[in-house]
């Protein structure tokens, strides 16, 4: 009889038929399920070991790093990865020997490179400790070769075990494949069963089933999607906060970030922050203002950011000072409100420029300028000046013959004598100042010209004051004028020993020196390059940072009235500016002084410096013929009644113009005594040089009161220079020694 399916009785059993099959595909799928976990936990072991033996290679390496970076730096930093690495190589090795213990093959391999491991952290503290502070990275080179041949050895190891697990990883996944598919097998058969016996029961519970797989489905597709894409933005926001640290920390001006919830407390600085404030990173992060700074300058710094949140508007402030480990500096400021994003009042960012050395070589210049202005105005005073006091000299010179000795006409004589010889020294001083006195620069030896000069000072600055000289040894040579150093070295010992009333010590110092590209940019008007050092120190009263911001302009002075002129210390600097080197002032109330000229390096071996002779009192005369050009009237005839009074004939002229044609009429001299600048457009170099076209046998002397090409001429090349003003004797002796010796 056939069965009716529809029956209660039929429905039952073939529901508990399909009980039966479930439970028994259930119980298969069950047994097949532990075998599963059991594989998936075999291939978590596997990956764990790769895990960890990567993690131990990784601690390794930064042990390798970190040695390293404190051989070649000298910097404990580095010595920190070298200490966690050292630690955590410990702990990967022991989770290692754990996952191990089933795997005698992989024990062994791991006891391997432990021991490796071990020996490498073992080089390397010998590493650090062959390093003695202050020495350099070689004494460590023997463990650095010895650390890279064991690191090596520790890789290939690592590498062996890789490789090794990476098959047992890749047969663990294949079996675990495998028994998916078992159990897939059994699954799909157990519940084919199943539903064609009770495929009535779940026809619903199916199409529900298939709906939600394809839900599923679509969701993981979406999830895929939605993690590259995450994974793509967190590469760019890592990629920009590398880029954003790389700008903030080389930036030039210095860069603070600080938190205005929490009492204005620092939460970056940059590496220029840390230049500016002289500290560590770690001592400005996480404090505020009144740790770092002195009372009533924390107090303006937070007063100043409340004000910034406050109104929500940035403030500057320029050439503020401000103290840091580095002494005071002047800084100008920048602060700008960054909100929070969250409703809080978020932070302040401080953009801070060190506008210390700017400032100060702005300072530099604006006083060279001022001091370059005033010497070339008192270049021109000083001009005028040699022009009237030739004539006032030369005349009253003229005048002093002839009077009787003793007659009050002869004092008062005398008198204007004096003080026009004064006055010439007054000039000579302004023309040095104004770097446009004549130099006869030569390579000269001072150590060689220190004792001539300290006898002299022995006698002017009197036994209270104790002199003492430090030579330097192997002296370079200097290219200057040995008259102006020994003139420098009298002013600058009496400006000492005004300085010290009641006694000191006078010390003065030769040294070679090397002023570099950085001493350069920080000095104005300094060429980098080789100077001989010259010192004058002593223990007097010192000067104050006003005083010694005018020390060099001319008639500036604290001495009392009647003391001093001002000119002692202007003649020196512009002597050695003209010369091409560098002065510098040292000094401090109550400290003393110490002045130190930086003179140019001569190239050229240092020759003998002949004596300077005694001038002769006896004026030589003579009868020769002298054409005079001169284009001052009033000084050409002053320079004629001189030489008509010496005894010599004269011819003049106003021009070098003048002078040539009169040379083409046929007129005959002995002597060309020419000015150097004059009308017309022919300089007396100029026509010297057209005069011996002429007459090569003319002896030729240049005088001036004040130009540049009287401060460069008077060379053998050119002819001897004789300076305005200048008295009658010095005339007959300049004029006698070109006739009668040719130079």
């Amino acid at each position: 009889m056939p069965i009716n399916s529809s029956s209660p009785r039929h429905q039952n059993l073939i529901f508990w038929a399909a009980i039966i099959l479930i439970s028994a595909a259930s119980l298969l799928s069950l047994a097949s399920t532990q075998r599963l976990v059991t594989l998936a936990s075999r291939v978590e072991q596997s990956q764990n070991v790769l895990v960890e033996l990567n993690r131990s290679v990784s601690h390794l390496k930064d042990v390798e790093t970190g040695v390293r970076g404190y051989i070649i730096t000298n910097d404990p930093r580095y010595l920190q990865p070298y200490e966690i690495g050292r630690g955590n190589f410990g702990t990967s090795v022991r989770r290692l020997r754990e996952l191990a213990q089933d795997d005698p093959s992989l024990q062994r391999r791991v006891r391997q490179l432990e021991a490796l491991g071990r020996q490498r952290i073992r080089i390397a503290g010998q590493a650090i400790a062959s390093r003695p502070e202050g020495t350099g990275p070689p004494t460590a080179l023997p463990f650095i070769g010895a650390g890279k041949a064991t690191m090596d050895q520790i890789r290939r190891q690592a590498d062996s075990i890789l490789a090794a697990e990476r098959g047992v990883y890749r047969a663990r996944e294949r079996a675990v494949a495998r028994q998916v598919e078992v159990t897939n097998i059994i699954l799909v058969v157990g519940v084919a069963l199943s539903l064609a016996a009770v495929i009535w029961l779940f026809t619903v519970r199916g199409r529900e089933m298939a709906r939600r797989r394809r839900a599923e489905d679509e969701l993981k597709a979406l999830n895929t999607e939605l993690e590259d894409r995450v994974q793509e933005r967190t590469d760019e926001v890592r990629r920009s906060r590398e880029l954003l640290d790389a700008v903030i920390e080389n930036m030039p001006d210095a860069l603070v970030l600080q938190d205005a919830d929490d009492d204005f407390r620092y939460v970056l600085v940059n590496r220029a922050g840390e230049r500016l404030m002289g500290k560590e990173r770690g001592e400005i992060v996480g404090r505020v203002d009144h740790q770092l700074f002195p009372p009533d300058q924390a107090a303006s710094f937070l007063e100043e950011d409340k004000a910034v949140v406050a109104t929500g508007q940035p403030r500057f402030c320029a050439e503020r000072s401000i103290s840091t480990q580095n002494g005071l500096r002047l800084i100008d400021t920048s602060k700008v409100p960054i909100p929070s994003g969250n409703g809080g009042r978020g932070f302040v960012l401080g953009i801070v420029r060190d506008v210390t050395e700017q400032k100060a070589l702005e300072a530099q210049l604006r006083q060279s300028q001022r001091m370059h202005a005033v010497g070339r105005l008192t270049g021109g005073i000083a001009h005028d000046f040699n022009n009237i006091l030739a004539i006032i000299l030369g005349n009253i010179d003229l005048i002093r013959e002839r009077l009787a000795d003793g007659s009050e006409s002869a004092e008062m004589a005398d008198e204007v004598l004096g003080a026009a010889a004064h006055g010439a020294e007054l000039v000579h001083r302004l023309l040095a100042f104004s770097r446009m006195q004549h130099l006869e620069p030569t390579a000269l030896d001072l150590n060689e010209r220190l004792p001539a000069i300290i006898t002299l000072l022995k006698r002017t600055l009197g036994e209270a004051i104790h002199i003492q000289v430090k030579p330097a040894e192997d002296l370079w040579p200097a290219m200057v004028d040995p008259t102006q150093v020994d003139d420098a070295l009298v002013n600058l010992a009496i400006n000492a020993r005004d300085a010290m009333p009641d006694g000191g010590s006078l010390t003065i110092e030769t040294g070679n020196e090397t002023l570099d590209e950085d001493y350069a940019a920080h000095n104005a008007e300094v060429a980098p390059g080789d100077y001989v050092m010259l010192a004058v120190s002593d223990t007097g009263t010192g000067m104050a940072p006003g005083v010694i911001a005018r020390a060099f302009e001319p008639f500036f002075t604290t001495k009392a009235e009647e003391k001093g002129t001002g000119l002692g210390l202007s003649q020196v600097y512009g002597w050695v500016k003209q010369s091409g080197g560098h002065i510098q002032i040292y000094s401090e109330p109550g400290h003393g002084t110490t002045i130190k000229l930086y003179l140019p390096r001569a190239t050229a071996t240092a020759g003998e410096v002949p004596d300077q002779a005694e001038p002769d009192t006896v004026t030589a005369g003579g009868h020769e013929t002298i054409l005079v050009v001169e284009d001052n009237p009033k000084v050409l005839r002053t320079v004629v009644r001189q030489l008509r009074d010496l005894g010599y004939l004269s011819i003049e002229a106003t021009n070098g113009a003048e002078a040539l044609d009169m040379i083409k009429a046929g007129a005959r001299f002995d002597l060309l005594l020419t000015d150097i600048v004059m009308p017309g457009g022919i300089t007396g170099y100029e026509l010297a040089a057209r005069v011996r076209e002429i007459q090569p046998a003319v002896k030729i002397l240049f005088t001036s009161g004040y130009t540049e090409l009287a401060a460069a001429g008077g060379d053998a090349n050119r002819g001897p220079l004789l300076s305005k003003p200048y008295r009658k004797q010095d005339l007959g002796r300049a004029i006698r020694a070109l006739l009668d010796n040719g130079h």
